[in-house]
């Protein structure tokens, strides 16, 4: 997954959300993916439904499951992702 920055509207912080292909996420979706939106890490072994988990790389509840980011709108599925790890320009 590949992390970009952002500025919350409601809160004002920075704030990541994530693109995935759709190859990366159909490899990573059962086994416990996730990420947090405060710092950008990656976390495993969370529920795809986990909500506000804590992080262990920066403590803060902001640990959410795959799935669950694909609903909030924090990840986007792109096709280019594909393109580009295959070679394709």
């Amino acid at each position: 997954m590949e992390a970009e920055q952002f500025i919350g509207a409601k809160s004002g912080k920075v704030r990541y959300r994530f693109a995935i292909s759709e190859a990366e996420y159909m490899e990573i979706h059962d086994d416990g993916a996730g990420a947090c939106i405060a710092c950008g890490e990656e976390a495993s072994g969370v529920e795809p439904d986990a909500r506000r988990y804590e992080c262990e790389a920066c403590g803060e509840r902001k640990v959410y499951g795959l799935e669950e980011l694909l609903i909030m709108g924090y990840v986007t599925i792109s096709e280019t992702r594909d393109m580009k790890a295959a070679g394709v320009k």
